[in-house]
């Protein structure tokens, strides 16, 4: 089975090697435009960081409130 890389930042699966850079291996994620050395392989990741978004929306409305 063959791992996939997701962005750290949005976890999207639309990561691809950049090869502009000289000799350290750079990732660039089509979705959200992150471009950086790491990317994570772990299939849950995408759905992990949307429930984490939700939770932080929900939190700043509660917050707003008061």
């Amino acid at each position: 089975m063959s791992k996939k890389t997701h962005c750290p930042k949005c976890g999207s699966k639309m990561v691809d090697m950049d090869v502009s850079g000289y000799s350290a291996t750079t990732w660039k994620c089509k979705k959200c435009g992150y471009t950086g050395p790491v990317v994570v392989e772990d299939g849950n990741i995408e759905k992990q960081l949307k429930e984490a978004r939700k939770i932080e929306k929900l939190r700043n409305k509660i917050y707003k409130r008061r």
